[in-house]
């Protein structure tokens, strides 16, 4: 039987850090990160019908698949067959975070809706049984259906660690009219270090005091990504630099990109930077943000 819509926001994120490690033998690379959910989002209408299957319509300023490859859609497909659920799945996305941007729009897109559907389900899944469906999805998908504002992740990414207590900071997004695979990503980084598997690897796992304070994270702020990405698009570093150029505390590509995203200490600050940057930037979009969120 049908029920009424379920609404909400799907929160993007940015990496204030992001380190890679080499590639292991099953062809997945352990990194680090820091994910921070921000509050630039996508907007998510769920509701169960009594058909079976799942549809999608896709709406907004940014495009995505209405179909299967819908990374929304897999999740509601995925969460059908794992909890038995009868009947089917209508989704409705508004959709603003740009797709291969590197804010991770698609995963928290699919997350909202693993949680929609918990919330509606007669015998939900546990927290633990909900982020075990999301490892499947992605590790992005892990951290935005974990909930949490601002969380250290490690291995694949599905390893999260809630870090408690940051004030958010005003923000600024550039979204340049890219979009860039994470395969490719990662395909460029083995490139430029050798492409050689390695056994193990054991990357320094963080406490949570270490992103305790907007000072601690400023001096771990890196994204292992950039020389790959900017070496394949030397103007994402002349935005990176334009950006970091503005006042701001520190500037970094998120993700794979190709967004990028700079943190000021006021919303002033950022406000008139992002007056400065509209200005003389064309056919880029400039959007005011703050996390984490």
């Amino acid at each position: 039987m049908a029920k009424g819509w379920l609404q909400t926001e799907a929160r993007a994120k940015v990496n204030l850090a992001l380190r890679i490690f080499p590639r292991r033998p099953d062809g997945f690379h352990p990194i680090e990160t820091l994910f921070c959910r921000i509050d630039f989002a996508d907007r998510v209408r769920t509701r169960l019908r009594g058909a079976p299957g799942v549809s999608i319509r896709v709406s907004g300023t940014e495009t995505a698949p209405e179909g299967p490859d819908n990374l929304a859609a897999r999740a509601a497909a995925l969460f059908l067959e794992r909890t038995g659920m009868e009947g089917g799945v209508e989704i409705q996305l508004e959709k603003f975070v740009p797709p291969g941007s590197g804010l991770g729009g698609g995963s928290s897109d699919a997350a909202a809706v693993l949680r929609a559907l918990a919330g509606a389900a007669e015998s939900p899944p546990s927290q633990d049984e909900l982020l075990a469906l999301a490892s499947q999805l992605g590790a992005d998908v892990t951290f935005f259906v974990a909930d949490t504002p601002l969380a250290f992740a490690w291995g694949r990414g599905e390893r999260v660690l809630a870090c408690p207590g940051l004030a958010p900071r005003p923000m600024l997004l550039v979204l340049p009219d890219v979009a860039i695979s994470t395969a490719e990503a990662y395909a460029r980084w083995d490139e430029r270090r050798g492409g050689a598997a390695v056994d193990a690897v054991a990357p320094l796992v963080r406490p949570a005091s270490d992103f305790s304070s907007w000072e601690s994270i400023h001096a771990a702020a890196v994204n292992d990504f950039e020389p790959v990405i900017f070496g394949l698009r030397p103007d994402l570093r002349l935005l990176r630099d334009a950006l970091s150029e503005t006042g701001a505390s520190f500037a970094l590509l998120s993700g794979s990109g190709s967004a990028l995203f700079a943190v000021y200490e006021g919303e002033e600050q950022r406000d008139v930077a992002a007056a400065e940057l509209r200005g003389v930037l064309e056919g880029v979009r400039v959007v005011s943000a703050c996390g984490p969120v």
